[in-house]
């Protein structure tokens, strides 16, 4: 399954075909299941084009190396991330309730890319996350600050990282489960709603 001609300048790029579109987002969904089924010790070239049913050589019209790969599953996974917390988030007014909302948002995100989830806790765990990552992870934190603010937690920048942490551990709960668990989610939406 060649690319055609010209579909990707560069590896990364942006396909210019929708068979080269295609091809791309099929590779993305393989890393997914790889990641899913072996985390990031598996997940090697010759996996995900194995799973996409692809040549390895295709990998690298789309993808110049691994890194830029799992690189690329980061994003996408954060892009979700900013496009379902903005929509649960529109029409709330930096506070509690949004904090509320987003953590949910943020959850179901989680819980519906498990694979990928998994691979940014253990990458996280490795200390592997690239500046690049780690710029995607600190963006949704600054979006949360101004609700922390609101709250009046101090100094707001480590409440919210707090925040974030605790976001993440009950994400990790729900991973190991494998489904949305009520208990974990009502402590978060307790603890933000404690007293100060």
């Amino acid at each position: 399954m060649p690319p055609s001609p010209g579909d990707s300048a560069r590896p990364g790029s942006t396909p210019v075909t929708p068979k080269g579109r295609g091809t791309k987002e099929s590779l993305l969904k393989a890393g997914e299941a790889v990641a899913q089924r072996d985390g990031l010790g598996g997940l090697s070239v010759s996996a995900v084009a194995a799973r996409a049913g692809v040549a390895k050589g295709t990998f690298y019209v789309y993808f110049p190396d691994r890194d830029a790969f799992v690189d690329a599953l980061h994003q996408r996974f954060y892009d979700q991330v900013a496009d379902r917390v903005s929509a649960a988030v529109a029409g709330f007014e930096p506070g509690r309730d949004l904090l509320v909302a987003a953590v949910d948002a943020y959850l179901d995100v989680c819980l519906a890319n498990h694979g990928v989830k998994a691979l940014v806790f253990e990458m996280s765990a490795r200390g592997v996350m690239t500046e690049a990552m780690a710029e995607r992870v600190a963006r949704l934190t600054r979006l949360a600050e101004p609700s922390v603010r609101v709250l009046g937690l101090a100094p707001a920048r480590i409440s919210t990282r707090l925040i974030m942490a605790l976001a993440s551990e009950t994400a990790l709960i729900e991973l190991e489960a494998g489904h949305k668990v009520p208990s974990a989610r009502s402590t978060v939406r307790a603890l933000l709603n404690a007293p100060r």
